[in-house]
């Protein structure tokens, strides 16, 4: 007898819910029908002209993302006529990088040959006379001198070693840029 009430029960409600779907279903059909076809913000559109302008500056602003810059500083830092700490020691240590510098002489055990060591572009070269290092033709080699050969110039190099950093303190630069402005 109970199963007997509880399908009604079930036939109800689907009844129910059905009843409720099409009422739902017509009011969103009224709604719909009271949309015209033409927008009204149509006349605020974008034209084809405009359309096209907006895509070729999306698609340069995307090959700007994307470029790869092939150069040792920073593009948008060109002009510092103020430099800091940072840009005077990194500007001291390109200059001691790219300084051919000969380090030391010694007297090789083996072949009695007199050897000079070098520092250049943060490697350290070994070499006899007659040698070539980075382009440069050792000449001759004494304890305090070396002769180096390039492009058809000798030149004498001084035996050093790497000097210290010097200290960019901020008010050493504070009285120089003092003493510069006007």
């Amino acid at each position: 007898m109970q199963f007997r009430y509880v399908k009604d029960f079930a036939m109800a409600l689907l009844f129910i819910a059905l009843i409720a779907y099409a009422v739902r279903l017509t009011t969103y059909n009224a709604k719909a029908s009271k949309v015209t076809p033409q927008s009204k913000h149509s006349s605020e559109s974008v034209s084809d002209t405009l359309r096209s302008k907006i895509m070729s500056i999306e698609r340069s602003i995307v090959e700007r993302k994307t470029t790869v810059f092939s150069v040792n500083h920073d593009p948008l830092r060109q002009g510092n006529i103020i430099k800091d700490r940072f840009d005077l020691a990194q500007e001291w240590e390109n200059a001691q990088r790219f300084a051919f510098r000969p380090t030391g002489t010694y007297i090789d055990e083996y072949s009695g040959k007199r050897l000079v060591t070098v520092e250049y572009n943060d490697r350290i070269y070994t070499g006899a006379v007659g040698d070539v290092i980075e382009g440069r033709r050792i000449v001759w080699i004494n304890e305090q001198n070396v002769g180096v050969s390039s492009g058809g110039a000798t030149q004498t190099l001084t035996i050093q070693a790497r000097p210290q950093m010097p200290d960019f303190s901020q008010e050493d630069r504070v009285r120089q840029n003092l003493d510069q402005n006007y």
